[in-house]
């Protein structure tokens, strides 16, 4: 199950997310900006619903404000650049330092190349949106 985001701005196309790279976002800050965010449990997350009681974390058509769709490009931006980077340091470190890397939780893992396309697109597409529903 994916997420199509549908702009108000009827002149742009709507956006699509699959089921793990749009809530890898939330996950990873822009979230904050909906007021959700993890939970202790795995693969939890806590949210504030908006008034019809719908989660962005659903495709229950939650509503994203212009002013709250420009915060997450911009956040998007950051965030594809600093996952961007965090692969390029992976890159350089030797088969050994990766083995020893992986053995502790507080190193930054690479992330998926297509995940980053994914919000560099996002990051131009959002703000251009006028706001967007979640479906």
């Amino acid at each position: 199950m994916g997420f199509d985001l549908f702009p108000r701005n009827k002149k742009l196309d709507p956006f699509h997310f699959g089921a793990f790279s749009w809530s890898w976002m939330l996950d990873e800050g822009l979230g904050y900006i909906l007021q959700t965010g993890r939970s202790r449990e795995p693969a939890g997350f806590s949210f504030v619903p908006d008034k019809k009681g719908r989660c962005p974390h659903y495709n229950d058509g939650f509503m994203v404000s212009a002013f709250q769709a420009k915060a997450m490009g911009m956040a998007a931006k950051g965030l594809a650049r600093s996952k961007k980077y965090i692969n390029e340091e992976w890159e350089k470190l030797t088969p050994e330092q990766r083995d020893e890397a992986k053995k502790y939780d507080f190193y930054l893992k690479p992330i998926r190349d297509d995940f980053i396309e994914l919000a560099n697109k996002f990051s131009e597409w959002a703000p251009k949106s006028k706001g967007f529903s979640i479906k």
